[in-house]
């Protein structure tokens, strides 16, 4: 089983970032979906990508991993967030079985189609007014995919 901390829209707030790190000091993996506001050596040891938000820093606009048996496309996702048809062809553009994204500062864990598509939340301020959050996500040695909304 391998174990992914994934989190993502703290914009600028470096406390919630630490919590999650001192909540979670044997994952894996560390994600960050963008819009941190932060220069990538204040947010690590997590891999990012650039949220909307993030220009002034050098992130990349997509990444993706290869992983417990997964091809796993992560980006911010704005201009792809509200539309699930959109989303579904992006990861099929990135040959993708599970979508990592941020934007919309919801959590959600939902399949279309065949891919798995989850949103850690914002560790700062949810939309849906629910408490900012993160996501566990665990690679089970199945090839099954466990994830699990962690509220701050």
């Amino acid at each position: 089983m391998l174990k992914i901390c994934l989190c993502s829209d703290n914009h600028g707030d470096i406390l919630s970032i630490n919590k999650v790190l001192d909540d979670n000091p044997a994952c894996d993996y560390y994600f960050h979906c963008g819009d941190s506001l932060l220069p990538p050596e204040e947010i690590e040891p997590f891999a990012s990508v650039e949220g909307n938000n993030d220009w002034i820093f050098d992130y990349p606009k997509s990444r993706k991993f290869n992983i417990g048996g997964h091809t796993i496309f992560m980006f911010h996702g704005n201009g792809y967030t509200f539309s699930d048809k959109l989303l579904l062809q992006k990861a099929k553009d990135e040959k993708a079985d599970i979508v990592f994204f941020g934007h919309t500062h919801s959590f959600c864990d939902k399949m279309i189609g065949n891919v798995r598509f989850i949103n850690p939340g914002s560790t700062s301020y949810n939309r849906d007014l629910t408490a900012p959050c993160y996501a566990r996500v665990y690679l089970l040695d199945d090839g099954k995919v466990r994830v699990e909304r962690v509220d701050l």
